[in-house]
C-alpha cells in the first residue's frame, strides 16, 4: 500500500465542506466524511486510479456520487492530497 497524506489545505478544504453542510444537510455532511475515508484506502491501494489534471503528476478522484473531488499528487513514495474541491468550483485554479 502507498502511503496517503492529506496537506494542511486538503484538511481545511473537507473540514469547511462538512462544516457547510452539516447544518443544512447532515447526511451530505456525514457522507461526504464517509466518501473521503473510503477514497484515501482506494488511494493507498490504487494511487494512479484518478483522472489525470494538469501537469507534475497531479489527479483528480471524485468522492462517490457527491459533487467534490480530490486533487492529489502522486510521486514514487506517497499520495498526497492536495485539495477538496466542489465540482462547481473552478478547481483548476487549486492545481
Amino acid at each position: 500500500m502507498t502511503p496517503v497524506h492529506w496537506s494542511r489545505l486538503s484538511r481545511e478544504d473537507l473540514n469547511s465542506a462538512v462544516d457547510r453542510q452539516v447544518d443544512a444537510n447532515f447526511d451530505m455532511a456525514d457522507a461526504l466524511l464517509e466518501e473521503a475515508a473510503k477514497a484515501t484506502i482506494f488511494l493507498a491501494t490504487s494511487p494512479r486510479g484518478g483522472t489525470p489534471v494538469g501537469a507534475q503528476g497531479r489527479r483528480k478522484w471524485r468522492l462517490g456520487k457527491l459533487p467534490y473531488a480530490l486533487i492529489y499528487h502522486v510521486d514514487s513514495k506517497r499520495v498526497l492530497i492536495l485539495r477538496v474541491s466542489h465540482l462547481r468550483s473552478d478547481w483548476r485554479t487549486l492545481l
